[in-house]
């Protein structure tokens, strides 16, 4: 069972909030919270880090490196047949 569903279902036993419990909660529903407060978190780190990733690729194909790249590569095989 998936920890959103497990919270919602224990929700009655004494929530703050959909990751705060309340004092007198259950363990299971603390659990359930603590991981699903940790997930919060998780995701848009991950999408940041894609981003960050991504544009950093996309730097490196940018064409005046390319162009760069060809010329050292066209030099070398010039020089070395």
């Amino acid at each position: 069972m998936g920890r959103s569903k497990k919270v919602e279902q224990l929700a009655d036993e004494g929530a703050e909030g959909a990751t705060e419990p309340a004092p007198a909660a259950s363990h299971e529903l603390k659990a359930a919270q603590k991981q699903l407060k940790a997930l919060q978190w998780a995701i848009p780190v991950f999408a940041g880090t894609v981003i960050v990733l991504g544009a950093k690729h996309g730097e490196m194909q940018r064409p005046k490196r390319l162009f760069e790249g060809l010329l050292k590569h066209w030099s070398l095989s010039r020089r070395y047949p």
